[in-house]
């Protein structure tokens, strides 16, 4: 037997296996239906194009900070320190991921499509009054913190929705909804970066805010969950603090993530103040990083 049928097997072994499961799930749940569509199904593949422009436009935004921490340094707040500064940046993935744990349980109990929606309105709504702003701690509350809530909706139905609907195609699917965030990330760094020379540094937020509302408003229709999933009977399983492999994976990630948007951060800032290049140096060292990642 070749290898390649060794892969069929297992897919078809697993297909059959998520089959059974899903019976099992709807008999013991009365709540609980059997999957409108079928694995690997074309419907899937809208909801590969549904995640990957809501992790275009939700970690696309937060690793082009740095465009704008160059632009609040250098003109609009050059008194301000540049870690301050940089947690408005922080802020934004910190409470993605903080905020995420929460929305993983919402999306257990509601439709994800209306998780995705609401998401969608309070991370526009939060770049568009931050740039009302005039002050640093204020964008710390908008650009940062409430952008971040509104788009742990976004990030966490984008990253969490593929998986679910393909055995075959699940690693492809996964990794073209995840390429949306470096995608993102080239072509905003271009865009801010001509916003802030030709209307401002807020009408740049204002247009990244609208953007956002009107490419993720509609795909949020496409960001549906396979099938609904059995209620649990704890929110949090501690259990798996016992697993030394989730410990291993916890702190690697843990460590890998700290240092990550570090150099998406400051190397915009850095190649103008220290290195003396132009302004246009900084949007290609942002475009750069993320267009590498696009790879990844």
């Amino acid at each position: 037997m070749s290898a390649s049928d060794v892969s069929v097997s297992n897919q078809d072994a697993e297909k059959q296996k998520l089959a059974s499961r899903d019976n099992a799930t709807a008999a013991e749940d009365p709540a609980t239906t059997k999957p409108e569509h079928e694995l690997d199904s074309k419907f899937g593949w809208l909801v590969v194009l549904g995640s990957f422009f809501n992790l275009m436009l939700s970690i696309g935004t937060t690793t082009t900070y740095g465009i704008y921490l160059q632009e609040y340094k250098l003109v609009v707040f050059p008194d301000a320190s540049s870690s301050f500064l940089s947690w408005i940046g922080t802020l934004q993935f910190a409470m993605m991921c903080f905020f995420g744990i929460g929305v993983g349980v919402l999306c257990e109990h509601y439709d994800t499509r209306i998780l995705s929606a609401f998401g969608t309105v309070v991370s526009a709504v939060a770049l568009i009054i931050a740039s009302f702003c005039n002050s640093p701690w204020k964008l710390l509350l908008t650009q940062g913190i409430v952008f971040g809530f509104g788009a742990s909706f976004i990030y966490i139905t984008g990253l969490t929705l593929p998986p679910q609907w393909f055995v075959k195609y699940r690693a492809l699917a996964t990794g073209i909804a995840i390429a949306g965030s470096g995608i993102g990330g080239l072509w905003l760094s271009f865009m801010i970066r001509a916003a802030i020379t030709n209307i401002g540094w807020k009408w740049a937020l204002r247009i990244t805010g609208l953007i956002i509302f009107g490419v993720c408003g509609p795909v949020s229709l496409l960001m549906k969950t396979r099938v609904k999933p059995a209620k649990r009977d704890k929110i949090i399983d501690l259990s798996v603090l016992c697993d030394k492999n989730f410990i291993f994976l916890f702190f690697s990630a843990l460590f890998g993530a700290s240092g990550y948007y570090i150099p998406f951060f400051f190397m915009p800032s850095y190649s103008v103040v220290v290195l003396g290049k132009p302004d246009s140096w900084g949007t290609n060292t942002s475009s750069i990083m993320n267009g590498a990642s696009i790879l990844g």
